[in-house]
């Protein structure tokens, strides 16, 4: 709590200093749920229900000068990952960066911690982060954030072709602590009005890895490649398909007793939302994933479905559920699955 309260008292100094100078823009939004963990994988949290934010942000954006512009963004949320050693809600600095605008022509240049290219279009076209992640994010293929250097900007006049490359740690919020990096590319495709189109990939580089087989170190390095599908008409309906696969090699061995092997996996994800009223909209999704090809019982399907009410102008009410079968069994050889039912409160200023 000491944590949290210096650094709001920081942030109140700081746009009191900024204020004399310039404005800043202050944002913010939070997803929380009532949860019921109708069916858990781990019986220990069946049934298990209650309150829960599963994020906090509050940004700071400012432009310094027509070419300059930052923003300063914290997260908190109730994840195990995220909680204080004390077990209370934690802070972390999500987004910290410095966007110089029109380096070149049709170009920026962003410096600090902020956004991978992964899955930023498929993520703002999906539009139900506060539902959940997109699968990629999800099932932990890439980072959401990383600190490095990106370039980003227009191919063409018209905007109908966009690129985005990124060179960073390869630690995502976390301080660097080896040689290794993270090399990202993705183009965007507009396509048609409503249709757009996304290519990516992304090149990690990762240490050595013991071969149990021979005893000789092994590279490590990761492949990501995706491609994202999606259109949208209007505020009517919007329908979206992401496919992805990554080998991590020698990564893998059949046995203690074969040598190491490239580690492949698969996921694909299919969504879509339409609008049923001034006030309502549907909202469903499908994944498969398949953390490695070679392996059997590691996949699992995941479905959702939700009702979104908005009594008012970015405030959301959901109903929804979410379900998960694992292809591994439990102990008695009975399918394993998580089914959780939610009322999912979304709201920003």
């Amino acid at each position: 709590m000491k944590q949290v309260f210096r650094t709001i008292t920081l942030l109140i100094f700081m746009s009191g200093f900024l204020s004399a100078q310039n404005q800043p823009k202050f944002s913010g939004l939070m997803y929380s749920d009532f949860f019921y963990n109708i069916d858990n994988q781990d019986a220990t949290k069946k049934d298990i229900n209650g309150f829960q934010f599963r994020r906090i942000y509050f940004t700071t954006d400012y432009i310094i000068s027509d070419n300059f512009e930052s923003r300063f963004r914290l997260e908190a949320d109730q994840s195990a990952g995220s909680l204080t050693p004390g077990g209370k809600l934690g802070v972390m600095v999500k987004d910290a960066y410095l966007k110089w605008k029109g380096i070149f022509n049709g170009s920026d240049m962003i410096l600090g911690i902020a956004p991978t290219p992964a899955y930023d279009v498929s993520e703002t076209a999906w539009g139900y982060r506060s539902l959940e992640k997109t699968i990629m994010d999800l099932d932990g293929i890439v980072p959401s954030r990383d600190f490095g250097v990106d370039l980003k900007g227009k191919l063409t006049g018209d905007g109908s072709v966009n690129y985005w490359l990124k060179i960073a740690n390869n630690s995502g919020n976390a301080p660097e602590t080896d040689k290794y990096k993270r090399y990202s590319a993705m183009f965007h495709f507009k396509l048609a009005e409503g249709l757009q189109a996304t290519v990516h990939g992304d090149y990690a580089s990762k240490g050595d890895k013991l071969d149990n087989f021979d005893h000789q170190s092994k590279s490590n390095n990761q492949f990501v490649g995706s491609v994202f599908l999606g259109y949208k008409q209007k505020e009517n309906f919007s329908l979206g398909l992401e496919v992805f696969t990554r080998s991590i090699q020698n990564n893998f061995a059949k046995s203690v007793t074969t040598a190491l092997q490239s580690q492949n996996s698969f996921g694909v994800s299919l969504w879509g939302w339409a609008l049923l009223s001034e006030d309502f909209k549907i909202v469903g999704r499908f994944d498969s994933y398949d953390p490695n090809t070679d392996a059997d019982n590691d996949g699992n399907t995941f479905l959702m479905a939700g009702l979104d009410y908005r009594p008012a102008k970015n405030v959301s009410v959901i109903p929804n559920f979410q379900y998960v079968s694992y292809q591994v069994k439990d102990a008695q050889g009975n399918s394993t699955k998580d089914l959780v039912a939610r009322i999912t409160f979304a709201y920003s200023f």
